[in-house]
């Protein structure tokens, strides 16, 4: 239900309307003690101020609600000669940007600052996707600077219709900031719960003042860096310092009137939602009887219809005002042959209830995001899936998620609260975790070497989330490029290795591990040298490259999932043939990594064995010195070689 618009702001056309400012002494030395605390950046902000004010209103339903106002102004300082800057803003039906100004500081007579409107924002939709449709607008200023301390001030105001809406504030921004303060005026008549997060490990001070029937509370932080669009990052509701608002109750026309006090509250807001979504399920009848025809048990019935969604309902993310909440019709969902993970999980649920079972609406927040239900807000949530029950258990089932088969859970959802709908009662449960040994890539080879020609056979299994991850993969492929994928993931990369006779399990079952197989020549990872013989059997590198932090990264990695690589290789020597050394074995672990691999030596065989597992499917920032060292030594360990003598 939600995503990040950073990429797509960044890569607009910057086109710098240059501001006319003079640049004062006081400027340039501001600039010179803010160029040592952020040297890599072009622009900073020197102040950020954010003032969140509330008030009452009504909702389209004629309901009463809190709405707010946030007023923001920033102070923009060059640290270069030739400087630029994008300030953007997202909006859309739930929220109104009322004013929206770029203001030259330019110093007049006797000193004396006035401040002038030099630009005018860009409007413009900010989806850009196939697979994603939503209301999200844009406004945005191309700022440029006329040289070295230059300054501008970019002021606006956005207005929340409803404070459902406003969830998370965050303190850090795209830009580095020398100082940033929140303030928040709560009223007598509003009960607001402010939530801390990630506030550990940074200098935040905090006051709180009252005011005539209000009470305010400040945040400041200094010396704020910029954030960074990382690959394979965690999160940002993981790392940065943020607050979340909840409306927990407020007082309107003498009445109190309830917000989100606790889950219940919550769900009880996504039931009255769903209750405008107006079901026909007469018009599924006939897909689910041919679907269940012949279905002995329940569980054959659920593959059926779990089955036939994931293939045949396309996901598209939909987010446009309260539609963007409501879930889709199941009948039109199953018209259209594509819908939204609400949409989705509807027309799963109500087929499923047409084949006799009990099925419910269920809602979750994916890894992406950190919360429970002990935070009462929209924040917790971003996913849409169906629960059914089978012999008093729960089975989790999500319609988005292709190729996985019945009693798996992907990743992103695994060790997440859900909240199942029953009615007017739910109930909140939690989505076990899988081991890693479920997520598994074994690969089993057998290695010949005669006359200095080295082949053998190789057999790669897959399982869990590595299974589901190939077919995502292979499924999506044109026919003519799947063989070419099928023969490129026998080779690992390895530009010295040939492979031939390629055959692999049936690809279109996916509740079988996935295996592909084939004959392999290494004969080009052989070094002969008079009666000495180099080669390397640990053909299946691992690519850590992608996981090797630069020197600033602020988040942690995350990877697609937990899970185990094992290799088992057997070496087949000629008589007379001696193994004269192998490499050293390593055994390194750490918590969330670990890895172990070793070479035994018996008559004429070399045996093999490599494991690298990850434990918890994360790199944490706080390890990344250890994990430097660690995967250093396994491409040290990767890298030797076995060393043969002739006879």
């Amino acid at each position: 239900m939600s995503r990040s618009f950073l990429s797509l702001v960044l890569s607009l056309l910057l086109v710098p309307v240059f501001c006319l400012s003079q640049v004062s002494d006081d400027d340039v030395f501001e600039a010179n003690r803010l160029k040592k605390v952020f040297p890599d950046d072009r622009v900073a902000a020197t102040l950020v101020e954010e003032d969140f004010t509330f008030d009452k209103g009504r909702s389209d339903d004629k309901l009463p609600v809190v709405t707010a106002l946030r007023n923001t102004g920033i102070n923009f300082l060059a640290l270069r000669e030739r400087a630029g800057i994008q300030y953007f803003d997202f909006y859309n039906s739930f929220t109104r940007i009322t004013s929206f100004k770029q203001l030259e500081k330019a110093r007049g007579m006797f000193g004396v600052k006035k401040n002038y409107n030099v630009g005018y924002a860009i409007d413009r939709s900010a989806s850009s996707s196939e697979i994603f449709s939503d209301d999200s607008r844009v406004k945005y200023f191309n700022i440029g600077f006329s040289g070295y301390g230059d300054i501008t001030r970019v002021e606006s105001e956005k207005k929340y219709l409803d404070c459902k809406y406003l969830t998370a504030v965050y303190f850090h921004s795209w830009y580095p900031a020398k100082e940033k303060i929140i303030r928040i005026k709560v009223p007598d008549w509003l009960q607001l719960d402010i939530r801390e997060f990630n506030f550990e490990g940074y200098k935040i001070t905090k006051q709180k003042t009252q005011e005539k029937n209000a009470t305010v509370y400040s945040f400041k932080m200094q010396n704020l860096e910029a954030m960074k669009n990382e690959n394979r990052a965690i999160g940002a509701a993981y790392q940065y310092p943020h607050i979340v608002f909840v409306v927990k109750s407020f007082n309107y026309d003498g009445n109190t009137e309830k917000g989100f006090g606790d889950a219940g509250d919550l769900y009880n807001w996504y039931n009255y939602l769903y209750k405008k979504c107006v079901n026909k399920p007469d018009e599924l009848k006939a897909k689910v009887t041919e679907l269940t025809k012949g279905k002995a048990t329940d569980i054959d019935k659920v593959k059926a219809i779990f089955y036939w969604v994931q293939d045949n309902i396309r996901y598209i993310a939909f987010e446009d005002g309260l539609a963007g909440f409501i879930p889709a019709p199941a009948q039109d969902v199953f018209k259209a042959k594509y819908g939204d993970c609400k949409g989705m999980a509807n027309l799963l649920t109500e087929m499923l209830k047409l084949a006799g079972l009990n099925a419910y609406m269920t809602w979750i927040g994916t890894r992406h995001i950190p919360y429970d239900y002990t935070l009462p807000s929209l924040a917790v949530d971003n996913h849409c899936i169906s629960t059914v029950m089978i012999a008093g258990k729960e089975y989790y089932l999500d319609g988005t998620e292709k190729y996985i088969p019945f009693g798996d859970y992907a990743w992103r959802i695994q060790g997440k609260e859900v909240l199942i709908g029953k009615g007017d009662k739910y109930e909140v449960k939690k989505i076990p975790v899988a081991d890693k040994e479920t997520n598994k890539i074994l690969t089993q080879t057998t290695f010949q070497l005669k006359d200095n020609v080295l082949k053998g056979h190789v057999k790669a299994t897959l399982t869990g989330e590595q299974r589901t991850g190939f077919h995502q993969y292979y499924h999506e492929l044109p026919n003519d490029d799947k063989k070419k994928m099928i023969q490129r993931f026998l080779e690992f990369g390895n530009k010295n290795l040939v492979v031939s006779n390629v055959k692999t399990s049936d690809l279109n079952n996916r509740e079988i591990p996935v295996v592909v197989e084939g004959d392999i020549d290494l004969t080009n990872y052989v070094i002969t040298e008079d009666k000495e013989i180099y080669l390397g059997i640990d053909f299946y590198p691992e690519d850590l490259r992608g996981l090797q932090p630069e020197k600033n990264r602020q988040q942690d990695f995350a990877l697609s999932s937990s899970y185990v690589a094992i290799d088992e290789t057997e070496l087949i020597l000629p008589a007379g043939y001696k193994v004269v050394s192998v490499p050293a074995a390593i055994n390194e672990k750490a918590t969330d990594y670990e890895v172990a691999g070793s070479y035994t030596i018996k008559d004429n065989k070399v045996t093999f064995r490599k494991t690298l597992a990850f434990a918890n499917g994360r790199i944490r920032k706080s390890d990344f010195e250890n994990w430097k060292e660690f995967s250093k030594k396994l491409k040290d360990f990767n890298s030797n070689l076995i060393l043969i003598r002739k006879p």
